[in-house]
């Protein structure tokens, strides 16, 4: 299981709206920093901050790490990531496309903390999103 002792927490939004704010400062100053999938900080310092505690990544955003995976998980990068997705992309049997693909990450980055979330707590999740949208993700 995650622990995560934080007293103040930042959860940065990926929108551009962030731009032109200057709450790098403000935002690094949090003793945890949750950001959203692959989410750019380097050159965006000023408006977003460069520290990252916990970045949580859909299944569908994975690849795209994957893209850059000395920036997201080389020897400098403490950040703990958080991956969620269905079952069908998650499963440990071989037959999960993600869990493989992060398989193969953890292989080539050690030091990378990846967790992955619990089918029952994707249950969970899928039936609050139901329940606040009247819709089926």
């Amino acid at each position: 299981p995650l622990k995560l002792h934080c007293e103040v927490c930042s959860v940065v939004s990926s929108s551009g709206q962030m731009l032109g704010q200057a709450a790098g400062p403000e935002i690094d100053h949090s003793s945890c920093i949750w950001r959203m999938n692959n989410a750019p900080t380097r050159g965006f310092e000023h408006d977003v901050g460069h520290r990252t505690t916990l970045r949580v990544v859909s299944h569908t955003s994975v690849p795209l790490l994957l893209q850059r995976p000395q920036y997201f998980f080389g020897q400098a990068n403490d950040t703990v990531y958080v991956v969620w997705g269905p079952l069908r992309n998650m499963r440990k049997d071989g037959k999960g496309i993600v869990y493989n693909m992060l398989r193969q990450a953890v292989e080539k980055y050690p030091q990378a903390r990846i967790y992955l979330t619990t089918e029952e707590r994707m249950n969970y999740c899928d039936m609050v999103f139901k329940k606040e949208t009247g819709k089926d993700r």
